[in-house]
């Protein structure tokens, strides 16, 4: 039996699995677009912050794939449902390294957003992806945290799969924050299993009957095992053959790309 028929509800990570920066890769969008087709749910699950659903939606829009908003499970969301669990009422005072798509989503979860110069006040420091971070952002981050503000971050992720190469991920933005502040954040991403469970909420979904699809061992692979799901990696993104052998990470299954996996 394929993997098609194997499983009945797919999670579905995007850098690096259906695209490279702006570029889809080979087949994914066709792979994908069968799914929907023969009426397979599956939901996308990244540890990007910096789009927001409506942007991620558009941006498959343009590469060919019609998929709703609520398709999409970002660390942003994880982000804001830890927060919102932390401080219920809202209220709280929060300093954000991020892009638009994080920002939104921490205001969302109704706290207040402060700036770099009035951060020794916040609350909860939020670290994610951010192309404008600078000495700035990381000296009010530091400040705050080492003045009792809690400290979370989207994902730990060292590295960005692009075209060009590899690019520095929101991973290193948190590690020089830890690094000043001399403390380990709560990481609200993969691999942390509540990202899978918004998922498996959102499709309506069980576990043994969902394949989560991704191109790194350390959070796609890790997060699968850690919530209980059969995983399949990709080769199209961050790991290799060679690093399933050194890290002793192993995932269900491994395939050349989504398309090879799911495209008859």
């Amino acid at each position: 039996m394929g993997i098609k028929g194997k499983y009945r509800a797919f999670i579905i990570d995007l850098d690096g699995v259906v695209y490279l920066l702006n570029d889809p890769l080979p087949g994914a969008i066709e792979a994908l677009r069968r799914l929907s087709e023969n009426g397979v749910p599956f939901v996308f699950l990244t540890n990007n912050s910096s789009t927001s659903p409506e942007q991620y939606a558009g941006k498959l829009h343009g590469m060919g794939l019609e998929v709703e908003p609520d398709a999409f499970v970002t660390s942003g969301q994880a982000v804001a449902c830890h927060l919102s669990e932390r401080w219920p009422e809202g209220g709280a005072r929060a300093f954000v390294i991020g892009e638009e798509g994080l920002t939104r989503q921490v205001e969302g979860a109704g706290l207040s957003l402060l700036e770099p110069v009035d951060s020794r006040g916040a609350d909860v420091v939020v670290v994610g992806w951010d192309r404008a971070f600078d000495f700035e952002k990381l000296k009010a981050a530091v400040v705050a945290i080492r003045n009792g503000a809690y400290f979370v971050a989207t994902n730990g992720d060292s590295t960005y799969p692009t075209p060009e190469g590899l690019w520095p991920g929101a991973g290193a933005l948190v590690a020089a924050v830890s690094t000043g502040a001399g403390t380990e954040p709560y990481v609200a991403g993969k691999p942390n299993p509540l990202m899978v469970e918004l998922a498996l909420e959102r499709m309506g979904a069980r576990r043994g009957e969902t394949l989560l699809v991704g191109d790194r061992l350390d959070t796609d692979v890790a997060v699968g095992l850690a919530a209980g799901v059969d995983t399949l990696l990709v080769l199209t993104g961050i790991s290799s053959l060679e690093e399933v052998e050194a890290t002793g990470i192993r995932p269900t299954s491994v395939a050349g790309s989504l398309a090879e996996a799911l495209l008859d």
